[in-house]
């Protein structure tokens, strides 16, 4: 957060915003990376190896609309960042679809958090920090929704594919 912040007050929000983006992309799947070259000594344990096959029944149930879902996991609070780049690999996720959610799902708090380091110089006061507000609300809900809209589409052709072959 901080980082996009300083980025959005030294490059603007057009260059601050693809670059912080890249940026937590690519930690993110070095994380990823990390993960699956150590992790499977954790799966050995089972408490581990139980939280994942509950993890793994999610994804599954999930896996035509896999990159709406991580985006969706990315922009809410909960689980933390850190948990899903652990994850990811030992789910079957692959590094690309990995990659591009990650860049996706963090793009609109990214975008809030540039926007406000481009507007240090106008700011006099510590009233004038805005982070959480309902333009900020709306925003992040606009990226939920734009994620959700494959998702939408896909469901109504799959009813009238099922209808039509009834």
């Amino acid at each position: 957060m901080y980082l996009s912040i300083l980025g959005g007050a030294v490059w603007g929000v057009a260059r601050a915003l693809p670059l912080a983006c890249t940026c937590v992309a690519t930690g993110g799947t070095l994380c990823y990376l990390l993960s699956a070259a150590l992790g499977p000594a954790l799966l050995t344990l089972p408490s581990f190896k139980a939280r994942l096959t509950t993890w793994s029944d999610k994804i599954n149930r999930q896996r035509a609309n896999l990159i709406p879902f991580l985006i969706v996991l990315r922009i809410a609070p909960l689980p933390p960042h850190w948990v899903v780049n652990v994850l990811c690999p030992h789910l079957g996720i692959g590094i690309v679809p990995f990659w591009i959610s990650t860049f996706l799902g963090i793009f609109g708090v990214t975008v809030i958090h540039t926007t406000i380091g481009g507007g240090l110089d106008d700011m006099t006061s510590a009233a004038d920090f805005h982070l959480i507000s309902w333009k900020n609300f709306f925003g992040l809900s606009a990226v939920v929704v734009g994620a959700m809209i494959p998702v939408g589409i896909r469901y109504v052709f799959a009813r009238e594919t099922a209808a039509a072959a009834d």
